[in-house]
């Protein structure tokens, strides 16, 4: 007796590893699959208007869960469309699984150039991707599944890209194939003597400061850092694309640094002596293209990673450890404990320092928007004073720099150092379904949502109740005012026509709400974030 075929493996495979959604957008060369999820009531598909919407809501829904998430896009343009967000996927280090049909074999004798969709798709992957691979072999199915699977979450968290041919889909294996759970791979452990030099340094420095990246929150070790932090007193920035992982209300708390962070966290870190980077790669965007703007030459770096190459890659280290974030963090508490040490006697005074700072850049801010209209700083204000701290925001681009004036309690999940445009509503949308719970709330500039506005009708075909706040300038803002100054006022291609984006919700189901001036904002936001339901609230800057 012949066993099951291998789209009914494919999702007998997910269905294992409790995958839960599939993100994508069906074609011919998928119906197998498509018609083998739709046997298998422990799956939900979650069909996008265009596949690069599908793979933003999978980047969302892996960010939030800290699971691999699954996409299913077909041959030629299906995997094309996706190239964007498997590349971010890459970059940002967040592990994707992605199915792609492939044209039958038959056909693929002829050579790609002769056949409907045919391409040569393992390539074309192969430098955004941890691994491209095709199924060559129908009874390998099951070893290859699992094995790429498992590849996501190995080492550094990333993509991975599986063609299976359209005619191998309806294939018969020999007999069944049986799969176990992936069990979450073990962290790399903390040397004993790497935890007692780490902590050697922390107590011998002066004017020590801590660097959190994503690598924290990734590991779930926002707690540790806190206990950490308290513990010896130390002020803690995070970098450019995990605004959040410390939360920023807190006393030792400095916010974002690099592009879009808050001056006094520069002014804290050029005085440091010592620097422990948990989870954080020093990248372009954290110190603002490199140098010494941020990063002293004379301060000794304590860099602690899980990707032995990101040690010392940027700026050279005083100690590397090769160790996951929260295993590295906790083995650094216990050690600090075990000597007991007294408190560092100017640690209420790096505290106070910070308050101080926070304190007269926040009164800065109150003077700029006590001149009435729609600003930036305005609309943040506004926000921040009705966020209770369980909200989770998404962001896109240039718009995630002006979310410095946010007190964020949690993650901010941003399009990140790819700084792609066009992500943060559908990266919102895989947020809310791997969050059901949290109030979910995308923040987005005008050109880039009418990159991805199309997927409004995904959010009302699935029932997707995220706030979509929308800063409208009528052009790609940054880029505009940046061409302005550096070529005497002249622009090209950066205005834009946008419609009345109220009356687009509407017509998509969504509450829609049009701010034209800056007493508008609070009763809005209030009403908005009360309540768990798809709204827009198109804010017109002046």
């Amino acid at each position: 007796m012949a066993g099951p075929n291998v789209a009914d493996t494919i999702i007998e495979y997910l269905v294992s590893q409790k995958v839960r959604h599939v993100f994508g957008v069906l074609a011919h060369t998928l119906f197998p699959i498509g018609d083998a999820i739709a046997r298998r009531p422990e799956i939900k598909f979650i069909n996008a208007q265009h596949e690069g919407g599908a793979g933003n809501m999978a980047l969302g829904y892996a960010r939030a869960t800290k699971k691999p998430a699954v996409c299913l896009v077909s041959a030629g343009g299906g995997a094309t469309n996706i190239v964007t967000a498997v590349a971010q996927a890459h970059k940002e280090s967040v592990p994707l699984f992605v199915i792609s049909s492939d044209i039958d074999t038959a056909a693929a004798a002829k050579g790609a150039f002769s056949s409907f969709h045919g391409m040569e798709h393992v390539r074309l992957f192969q430098p955004i991707t941890k691994q491209s691979a095709k199924l060559e072999r129908v009874e390998e199915i099951g070893a290859q599944l699992d094995s790429l699977f498992r590849q996501t979450t190995r080492g550094r968290k990333g993509p991975v890209f599986f063609i299976v041919p359209e005619d191998f889909q309806h294939a018969a294996l020999p007999e069944p194939v049986s799969f176990t759970p992936t069990a979450d791979p073990a962290a790399p452990a903390m040397d004993a003597r790497a935890a007692e030099a780490a902590v050697d340094l922390l107590l011998q420095a002066q004017t020590p400061v801590v660097l959190a990246g994503t690598g924290v929150d990734w590991a779930g070790a926002r707690e540790e850092v806190r206990e950490l932090a308290e513990l010896l007193s130390l002020p803690v920035a995070v970098s450019y694309t995990a605004k959040g992982v410390f939360p920023e209300n807190h006393p030792l708390a400095l916010g974002c640094l690099g592009f879009g962070s808050r001056p006094y966290a520069r002014k804290f870190f050029q005085q440091a002596d010592l620097i422990l980077a948990l989870g954080a790669t020093f990248s372009e965007g954290t110190t603002m293209r490199f140098g010494h703007e941020i990063i002293p030459d004379k301060a000794k770096i304590v860099q602690i990673d899980t990707d032995p190459d990101e040690l010392g890659r940027n700026y050279p280290t005083f100690l590397s450890i090769q160790a996951d974030a929260r295993i590295a963090v906790r083995a650094i508490i216990d050690a600090v404990k075990r000597r007991q040490p007294k408190e560092p006697a100017d640690g209420r005074a790096r505290a106070q320092a910070i308050q101080q700072a926070r304190q007269a850049w926040k009164a800065e801010l109150e003077q700029r928007t006590a001149k009435g209209g729609l600003t930036y700083e305005s609309v943040m204000k506004a926000l921040n004073q009705l966020l209770s701290g369980k909200e989770i925001l998404t962001t896109a681009g240039m718009t995630g720099d002006t979310l410095r004036g946010i007190d964020a309690q949690a993650p901010i999940i941003h399009a990140g150092e790819f700084r792609a445009i066009g992500t943060a509503l559908a990266t919102a949308y895989g947020v809310k379904i791997g969050r059901p719970e949290a109030r979910v709330i995308c923040v987005t500039g005008d050109g880039s949502f009418m990159m991805e506005q199309q997927e409004l009708a995904t959010g009302r075909y699935h029932n997707i109740p995220v706030m979509v706040l929308i800063l409208r300038n009528n052009a790609y803002g940054g880029m505009k005012r940046d061409q302005q100054k550096s070529y005497g006022g002249r622009i090209i291609g950066t205005e834009l026509f946008i419609p009345d984006l109220a009356k687009l919700a509407e017509l998509y189901g969504a509450k829609g709400y049009s701010v034209t001036k800056q007493e508008q904002l609070a009763p809005v936001f209030k009403e908005t974030l009360g309540k768990d339901e798809f709204s827009i609230v198109d804010v017109k800057l002046d």
